[in-house]
């Protein structure tokens, strides 16, 4: 998010401040959930190419003219990078204290003591694949990923370029190294986009050949290209541009990024610097040039740093915040990054004192980090004992309590294939169940144990998480997770059809539907694809003999349940109060009846609806008689979900009994 292009710098170039303030504009949009900037978030690429091609030109420069200094080159990073981001960092864990849950405190202190080590990426990369961790997304300090991934670049970049020009003194050897790894990093980028997982996104190794493409453009020479009219470099750095502009409209957050679509915002912004560089102050750099994006790329990485945490904590003040409401947000977060800007980051960026000592300035950098590592470990402390108080441990318990299947032995995870099994109850019982589905089916496991225990049943898992029972293609996942659960659940049907029980509970999230909270921008199943795949599956089991109950899916919130009665514990006067939402929203009548559809005129399948037991009237509950009913924004609680072992009893044994 950050370079070294002062406005006072006889090397500045206005063009890449413009760059800077379309990239930031088209990030916040995408925040501000604004129609048509459904890919926003490619405007972080175009700031590691940006990078690329600042840091690469300025060291290159350097190294041919005197020699490469390293110290004064990680002190103009300190001074440029760490005290705004220190100053961020604090005032969201301060503002945090008093208004988050314990355990998203916790989780924000954790992510801002990653921030201050520079590895927020790796951080978030690991939490973000565990199914049954936070939502990783809503944390105030998620958008320091990026910080992170520039931070690693800025430690290990300036190596190469002394390895190539000061150690082999050859520029060739340069740019074959660049290219090398521009290369080598794509490929890593394109692999672990396609087999899916959170590495392609997060980590620095699959993000270096964005900066790579843009060193490669600062020390390439033209050759014979550079004989071109400047009319053709005038229309390269319009394309660039408008490149970059319909990336962030067309590109989603479900389509598989970075991967191989990454390429395009990149290329945009390569040829935008390559064609105003060699047509400047005309076209499309006079309107990168123009006052208001000057002024929105000078405050970029302030801007950029602060609008998150406004956005993340307005959604906790203010659960129905607008798209108004939260443009508006992002505004008063612009306000206070002028602020940052004028009295922050040029004092200290450009204070003489620190600019003629390096080594002074690398001392303050230790000292802000050392400052944001005790600020992060006292919040933890707090969070710790905040938990910990008489009236906040029912929310912790209800956060943890995900059912009593072991996962790591019963429940298949990630992409892998591989059907796992678990049987309770009666193990040699004739009467036998089997529980079949995703994690909505695991939520009835509580209730089913009980009830086979109680009746002499045998009950059978095999369930996956993030994989319906519905032969459906997943939408937005990578190849190998749609393959995995593909292969899944038909080795999955085919062990319940040869086990041959006689009843197939199933379970599944209709979250992979258009229009679902889980899916966002357009994407996900069509209800004609999900009815048809609900016939598939349906079809499979029952023209084997089997007898199929099937479970409508619970209702969804808009907030982590625990967290959200945490908070208004907490905070009494915040809006919400119980948390509870309006049925219309939590429910999805489309989708049950696409499912009904799906089942129609088969009389072997029987769908169990619990709505009337989970809502109330026109809202849907999330706390009966002091029981926290859901574990996050979704599932069910262990305990509340065997507490509805009775209703599933009046149902399952006349079904049972017919046989």
């Amino acid at each position: 998010m950050a370079t070294d292009a002062p406005s006072r710098s006889p090397t500045f170039r206005p063009d890449i401040e413009g760059l800077r303030g379309i990239a930031v504009l088209i990030v916040v949009a995408y925040h501000c959930r604004i129609p048509g900037f459904s890919g926003g978030f490619v405007g972080v690429d175009v700031f590691f190419v940006l990078s690329g091609y600042l840091i690469t030109g300025l060291l290159v420069g350097e190294a041919r003219t005197s020699r490469l200094h390293l110290t004064e080159f990680y002190a103009r990073r300190v001074r440029r990078l760490l005290p705004a981001a220190a100053l961020t960092a604090l005032a969201t864990l301060v503002i945090g204290a008093f208004v988050l849950a314990p355990r998203e405190l916790a989780f924000t202190a954790r992510a801002a003591r990653a921030t201050a080590l520079y590895m927020s990426n790796v951080f978030f990369s690991l939490n973000a694949e565990d199914y049954f961790a936070p939502d990783v997304s809503l944390d105030p300090m998620v958008h320091t990923w990026s910080l992170a991934v520039e931070e690693q670049f800025y430690l290990f970049w300036p190596l190469l370029i002394l390895l190539g020009l000061q150690v082999w003194r050859s520029g060739k050897v340069l740019v074959a190294l660049l290219f090398g790894l521009t290369v080598a990093s794509l490929g890593v980028c394109i692999w672990f986009t396609a087999h899916g997982g959170t590495f392609a996104f997060y980590q620095s190794p699959a993000r270096a050949w964005e900066f790579g493409l843009g060193g490669l453009a600062a020390v390439l020479p033209r050759g014979r290209l550079a004989k071109l009219s400047s009319d053709w470099w005038l229309g390269l750095g319009w394309i660039g541009v408008l490149v970059i502009l319909a990336s962030g409209y067309a590109i989603s957050a479900n389509g598989g990024f970075p991967g191989w679509i990454a390429l395009a915002p990149v290329l945009g912004t390569v040829a935008a610097l390559v064609g105003v560089a060699e047509s400047p102050h005309r076209g499309v750099a006079a309107f990168l040039e123009s006052a208001p994006l000057q002024l929105v790329g000078r405050l970029s990485y302030s801007w950029y740093l602060w609008h998150w945490p406004f956005l993340a904590l307005a959604a906790v003040l203010f659960r129905d915040l607008s798209t108004v409401g939260r443009a508006c947000v992002a505004l008063a977060s612009l306000g206070v990054a002028a602020v940052t800007h004028r009295f922050v980051e040029n004092p200290i960026r450009f204070h003489p004192y620190l600019v003629k000592r390096p080594v002074t300035t690398l001392w303050l950098g230790a000292a802000l980090t050392a400052g944001s590592l005790s600020a992060a470990f006292l919040c933890l402390w707090f969070a710790s004992r905040l938990a910990g108080s008489p009236e906040m441990k029912p929310f912790a318990a209800a956060a943890e309590d995900i059912a009593g299947l072991p996962r790591a032995k019963c429940v298949s995870l990630g992409d892998s294939p591989d059907v796992k099994t678990c049987t309770y109850g009666a193990v040699s019982s004739p009467l036998s169940i089997v529980l079949f589905g995703d994690s909505h089916a695991i939520q009835w496991f509580d209730p089913l144990h009980r009830l086979a225990d109680a009746h002499g049943w045998a009950l059978t898992t095999m369930v996956k998480s993030g994989c319906p029972t519905t032969n459906v293609t997943l939408p937005g996942s990578s190849a190998s997770a749609v393959d995995g659960c593909d292969a899944w659940r038909e080795e999955a049907i085919r062990r319940i059809v040869a086990l041959r029980p006689l009843l197939v509970f199933i379970g599944n999230s209709n979250h992979y539907l258009i229009g679902s909270r889980k899916m966002t921008h357009g994407a996900g199943v069509s209800l004609d694809a999900w009815r048809d795949g609900t016939r598939k599956t349906l079809t499979r089991l029952t023209a084997a003999g089997l007898r199929v109950v099937a479970m409508r899916d619970t209702p969804v919130f808009d907030v982590d349940i625990p967290t959200c009665l945490a908070r208004s514990l907490r905070n009494p006067w915040l809006p919400g109060g119980s948390c509870v939402t309006d049925k219309a929203t939590s429910l999805n009548p489309a989708a049950f009846a696409s499912e009904l559809l799906g089942a129609r005129d088969d009389p072997n399948v029987q769908f169990i609806n619990l709505t009337d037991r989970l809502c109330r009237g026109d809202s849907c509950q999330t706390v009966e008689h002091g029981m926290i009913m859901y574990r996050d924004d979704n599932h069910l609680t262990g305990k509340f979900a065997e507490a509805l072992a009775p209703e599933l009893d009046a149902v399952l044994l006349p079904i049972l009994g017919e046989r």
